[in-house]
């Protein structure tokens, strides 16, 4: 028996990876519109490198809060497809879409005052530069996400990776260009060039699935044409996606801060951690596509009302996790330096970047780091599940709580205030992802998830 999502087992490793491979290829490509950025960035200028981490994280908390809330779309997607309510699966993505289109209000008025956002910092005006350029391109990253969702909701990844690998390699050329420049057509403009690249990555997707989404097929069997604002659906969406969306953006300005901090210590510290923290947006496209898809799977389950079939997803996921693990632990432990030498093309290894000292405060860094991406994952595994079923508000609370009270107010107390190492910092980082795996753990088991009901019209 299958779920109609694959032809696989419900809720087998063999389904799980059929419908997150394509999502994890699709993650790692546009984490890798990030992570190019950074290595071109760093062979145009550590100070541009820094400045991007300081403010791309930032930048990132609102793009990617916005984004989530949108991306709820294919939870609804999900749900009504595996109710059965197919003719409404269009429904909620436009309400997704226009939830985008009013993000302009918030994004405009930022970017215009990105230099009082960073007022103080050394590289205020890099840190405003690039603040200010991915801002202006905000509400393409929520669009792209709701349409997205229309396809994650049923399954239909595989588009994802074709689309992906071109944006990922239109970034690559654009950052080439936009960031050295190529006289006398095109100026450099350094880490403006690397915003501007990367947006028009995301902009590319939006088209193209846009263009999916209104095809004729689509209109008539799933309602895409059902354009006009409801309310009560869009009341609906908000519900369960604006406390994920504000977990998100509140988790992710807590690690804002946190490399604020790092930058406030010494030039060290924040290289260290710009390192560490690339190296985990690069490898984080495992269990950002196995999330994606347990939220999938589940939510088709969910729908149906086989709630057995979302625990043995959620074993699929848990053992997809332990070998993805395993394999990438001799990237961080066999030879650290050539890893960073590998992905940095020897810059940060040469006389200007790392000496032999930072270098060996590096390889417990990334120990810390690997050990972070493990748990990590579980918790990204389990928030999958609990968003499938709407439990989202937990996911506020909870997520937005631990990163504050278990990870920002140590390091400041512990590591800040008595100028300790960075490796003190990045193990109450790996520590932090470990209660926080044990909080999302417990709410699973406590079950309150199964009461929640998102399919019904009221």
């Amino acid at each position: 028996m299958n779920s109609g999502l694959t032809r696989y087992p419900e809720g087998s490793v063999r389904e799980l990876f059929s419908i997150s491979f394509p999502l994890m290829i699709s993650s790692f490509a546009s984490l890798m519109m990030i992570f190019t950025d950074r290595l071109f960035l760093a062979r145009y200028s550590l100070d541009a490198l820094n400045a991007s981490v300081n403010a791309g994280t930032l930048a990132w908390a609102l793009i990617g809060g916005v984004a989530m809330i949108a991306a709820m779309s294919e939870v609804f997607v999900a749900q009504y497809n595996g109710a059965g309510f197919k003719e409404r699966l269009g429904v909620p993505v436009w309400q997704m879409i226009w939830f985008s289109l009013f993000t302009y209000a918030i994004f405009l008025p930022l970017a215009l005052g990105a230099p009082y956002v960073f007022a103080g910092d050394p590289n205020v005006e890099l840190e405003a530069t690039y603040f200010r350029w991915l801002l202006l391109f905000g509400p393409s990253y929520a669009m792209m996400a709701a349409f997205g969702g229309f396809l994650i909701g049923q399954g239909k990844t595989k588009i994802l990776i074709l689309l992906s690998i071109i944006a990922n390699l239109l970034n690559t050329g654009l950052d080439w260009l936009f960031i050295f420049g190529f006289p006398p057509y095109i100026p450099e403009m350094g880490i403006k060039g690397a915003a501007i690249a990367t947006s028009l990555g995301s902009v590319f997707q939006t088209v193209m699935l846009a263009m999916i989404f209104f095809r004729q097929k689509n209109r008539n069997a799933f309602g895409t044409n059902q354009w006009k604002l409801n309310l009560s659906e869009f009341r609906k969406c908000l519900r369960v996606g604006f406390p994920q969306g504000v977990f998100y953006g509140l988790e992710i300005f807590g690690w804002a801060v946190f490399y604020w901090m790092m930058t406030s210590m010494s030039k060290t510290h924040i290289t260290i951690s710009s390192i560490c923290q690339s190296l985990i947006i690069l490898f984080s496209f495992f269990f950002d596509g196995l999330s994606k898809s347990v939220s999938t799977v589940a939510g088709n389950f969910i729908g149906s009302k086989r709630i057995s079939l979302v625990y043995h997803t959620l074993r699929s996921a848990l053992f997809m996790q332990l070998i993805f693990s395993l394999s990438i632990a001799v990237l961080f432990f066999a030879s650290p330096k050539g890893l960073v030498n590998l992905l940095f093309f020897d810059t940060l290894t040469a006389d200007s970047g790392l000496d032999p000292v930072m270098m060996e405060s590096l390889r417990l860094c990334m120990a810390f780091a690997f050990i972070y991406i493990f748990f990590e994952g579980i918790r990204w595994i389990f928030s999958g599940l609990l968003s499938a079923a709407g439990d989202t508000l937990f996911l506020l609370i909870a997520g937005s709580s631990t990163v504050w009270i278990a990870l920002l107010l140590p390091v400041y107390v512990i590591v800040v205030r008595n100028v300790l190492s960075v490796e003190y910092a990045w193990a109450m980082a790996f520590i932090y992802s470990l209660i926080a795996c044990l909080v999302y753990g417990l709410r699973l088991k406590q079950g309150a998830w199964k009461k929640i009901d998102l399919v019904s019209k009221k």
